[in-house]
């Protein structure tokens, strides 16, 4: 008795959560201009993000063999890199605050408009969330020609399990994008890809953490240049320059590791066989290279 009573209990529930998704999706969703899953089937995407270890990793992106087999998608700052002009990926994708409205960060932002709106002579599509598009283009200014912007619709899916991937294949939902990473590889599958590699996104959030004497959040971090001295950087949110409390790092890092794992089974549903190349990554969700 007690556990028929509690599957009508989590039936309802479950309604009331997909109730309420269906009312934020007509607040907030967007319909025009915004990803959904291609019908064209393409062969192989690479996602480039800005961990460390990407260093290690160059000579393989660079490969002519390697290059000639995949498209490339990188992210956030990485146009700095001298490494966007060799690949010239087809897609980018930022997704932070920052690149939508005014921040502590602005210098370096527009610094990467400027970039991008002068430099970039490929045809390239920038991916941002469907919800701060109208911001983002206000913000940018951009108006390359051989720039295109597209949205993705972010509003998180709540509600019964098996219709998950039905609004993700359809463009109205996402898992969270708690990092660029997890809507760059969003945007890898619905893209249309079968393989995706995964290269930089170490995800080592958690590597000596500590907090220091005026009770600020820090992470520890050693000189390249001399590997005994050691730097205790305070930890600060991208969006507002405040330091992260302890507890609401750890529950936004959760959440990040969770989202990929959701990514993982709808790629998985879709045909779409994603490896992870970082060697250092904490990520757990998709298949790791052979090594």
């Amino acid at each position: 008795m007690k556990s028929v009573i509690k599957k009508i209990v989590y039936g309802i529930m479950k309604m009331l959560e997909f109730v309420y998704f269906l009312m934020v999706l007509v607040v907030k969703a967007k319909h025009k201009h915004v990803l959904r899953l291609s019908r064209q089937k393409k062969n192989k995407i690479t996602i480039i993000a800005n961990g460390p270890s990407l260093k290690e990793d160059v000579h393989f992106l660079l490969d002519e063999d390697y290059r000639k087999q995949t498209d490339f998608l990188m992210l956030n700052f990485s146009a700095f890199d001298s490494l966007f002009f060799k690949l010239r990926p087809q897609y980018y994708c930022l997704a932070d605050p920052m690149y939508f409205q005014s921040s502590w960060r602005d210098e370096e932002v527009l610094r990467l408009f400027n970039l991008l709106n002068n430099q970039v002579e490929w045809p390239m599509t920038i991916y941002v969330p469907a919800q701060n598009m109208k911001q983002f283009v206000k913000f940018s200014r951009l108006d390359n020609s051989n720039i295109k912007i597209l949205g993705v619709n972010t509003v998180t899916y709540r509600g019964f399990e098996r219709f998950r991937n039905f609004f993700y294949r359809v463009g109205l939902s996402s898992p969270i994008p708690q990092t660029v990473a997890n809507l760059a590889v969003f945007i890898g599958i619905n893209a249309g890809y079968q393989h995706m590699d995964l290269y930089g996104v170490d995800h080592t959030f958690f590597s000596a953490l500590i907090v220091n004497e005026k009770n600020q959040f820090c992470q520890i971090y050693p000189h390249s240049y001399e590997e005994e001295t050691l730097e205790y950087k305070v930890v600060r949110r991208t969006d507002n320059n405040e330091v992260w409390k302890v507890g609401d790092y750890i529950i936004a890092c959760g959440t990040m590791f969770l989202s990929h794992d959701l990514l993982e089974s709808y790629a998985k549903s879709v045909g779409c066989h994603i490896i992870n190349n970082t060697k250092c990554s904490m990520i757990d969700s998709y298949e790791r290279k052979n090594v």
